[in-house]
């Protein structure tokens, strides 16, 4: 099957799955990286590369994009310093990841 069909198909399967997420009341984007994952090692999955910057562009921006909509400033006032000492700590652990990797290589 050609690149553009399994992309139609991948297209499809993520609208049924963000209608069945939203029927669940669980979040489509877990719900999507799950069932991403479950392809990714099934023997019949499309290889399908593409570059970093489309990913980027075309999947993370727009999950994003729609979780800013859907976040309450309030909540996000009364979550403020746990929201950030999550975000200083994944930057730091981050950090420490990639110089332990690069003092290995």
């Amino acid at each position: 099957m050609a690149l553009f069909e399994w992309t139609l198909l991948l297209l499809l399967g993520s609208v049924l799955l963000a209608g069945l997420a939203r029927r669940l009341e669980i979040p489509y984007p877990a719900l999507l990286a799950v069932a991403g994952a479950i392809l990714a090692f099934l023997p019949f999955a499309p290889p399908i590369t593409i570059e970093p910057e489309l990913a980027l562009a075309l999947f993370v921006a727009p999950v994003l994009l729609d979780a800013a909509f859907d976040t309450s400033p309030r909540d996000l006032r009364r979550h403020a310093v746990p929201i950030a000492l999550m975000a200083l700590g994944a930057v730091l652990l981050t950090t420490a990841a990639v110089a332990v990797v690069g003092i290995q290589a």
